[in-house]
């Protein structure tokens, strides 16, 4: 748009319109004021005026007016841009990483793999859906060792709270002890690290026989006492009933997001605004904390709930998974199924009832001291 809104004063609007008419200027928004008159005209035609009345220019539209405006004005703009270069950056770069554990051996370790996932110091913020995959991928990384993670993003930095599993097998702290077996079984696997090993593979084993021995003797002479230490796995049975529903839903995450803002007020939270979306996860990142008063960003990240039916490969995760709730087998101890034998099967349209013949290779070794 090429118009100015002119001004002249002490003329009425039947003037200007017969004076423009006459010169073949359009006109636009014409309005009298007082003793004067506003109108727009395009640029092009104020020449045409000029020569008959004093003109007073009081907006300029035209092209070049701005570009003026924008290069009077450039060091201003050139401020501004940086200004949310910089917020930008600030707002989305993290500073630290922090790792919540004692496990000084643990934290080494993780910073490695979280430095591999991109979660390090001077990185990008990760969005929620990024930070799920993560959590999955280091829970699998260390199975054996973590139980819980999450990864919270406070501010500029990255706290990692975890939970260590809780291992069965506990040392003593003795000078003399045997490591025996804390259930029946058939020994599938001896890993002795201290002592005399007393069972063999395949060899039936009562509750309380001693599998590892701390008396150690030579030639029927004794020789010294131990505290004997190792693991010894068994060949278990159980029978086990399953009750599930033939179908199960998983989130389907779509491109939706959307913004909020959370007020953290006497160990309350208070959102801004109501949520748009019907189903959603998300992450907040803190904006401003003062005298233990929070305002956090909230990033919310819409899914819907997808129904599906569980495929042949889907129901047998899902049967291992449920056989292992249910026995309590510890993957951190290496516990596993060897054996599930289907004995019973109902589905009608909306369950599935399981009974199985389970063969389960355990951890039965605990130490007693003598």
């Amino acid at each position: 748009m090429n118009n100015l809104l002119i001004r002249i004063d002490n003329i009425s609007i039947e003037e200007i319109i017969r004076i423009t008419f006459d010169l073949n200027i359009k006109v636009y928004n014409i309005k009298y004021i007082d003793n004067y008159v506003l109108f727009e005209i395009n640029n092009n035609d104020l020449e045409k005026l000029n020569n008959l009345y004093d003109i007073k220019i009081i907006k300029d539209n035209s092209l070049k007016s701005i570009i003026n405006n924008i290069k009077n004005k450039l060091e201003y703009i050139i401020l501004f841009i940086l200004g949310i270069v910089l917020f930008y950056l600030l707002s989305n770069i993290i500073v630290n990483v922090s790792i919540l554990s004692n496990n000084m051996d643990l934290v080494k370790s993780l910073n490695k793999s979280l430095d591999n996932y991109g979660i390090k110091r001077l990185s990008f913020k990760k969005n929620f859906i990024e930070l799920s995959e993560i959590k999955k991928k280091l829970l699998n990384d260390y199975k054996e060792n973590i139980e819980w993670l999450e990864i919270e993003n406070i501010g500029m930095t990255y706290t990692i709270k975890l939970e260590e599993r809780k291992k069965k097998n506990i040392d003593i702290d003795s000078n003399r002890c045997n490591v025996i077996a804390s259930s029946d079984g058939i020994i599938t696997k001896v890993i002795a690290t201290k002592g005399i090993v007393n069972v063999k593979n395949n060899q039936s084993v009562k509750e309380g026989d001693i599998l590892i021995l701390g008396h150690i003797t030579l030639n029927d002479e004794e020789k010294d006492d131990v505290c004997a230490k190792g693991n010894v796995y068994a060949e278990k049975w159980y029978s086990v009933s399953i009750d599930m529903p033939i179908k199960y839903s998983k989130k389907k995450y779509t491109n939706k997001k959307r913004y909020n803002i959370l007020f953290e007020l006497d160990n309350r939270d208070y959102k801004l605004f109501k949520s748009r979306l019907k189903n959603y996860d998300s992450d907040k990142e803190e904006i401003i904390s003062i005298l233990n008063k929070k305002l956090y960003l909230i990033k919310e990240y819409e899914y819907v709930d997808e129904i599906l039916e569980y495929d042949e490969e889907s129901l047998n995760k899902r049967i291992d998974d449920l056989i292992r709730e249910k026995l309590e087998l510890s993957l951190s101890d290496n516990e596993r199924i060897l054996v599930k034998n289907i004995l019973k099967k109902e589905a009608n349209d909306s369950r599935i009832k399981i009974e199985l013949f389970v063969t389960v290779e355990k951890l039965i070794s605990k130490q007693v001291t003598y």
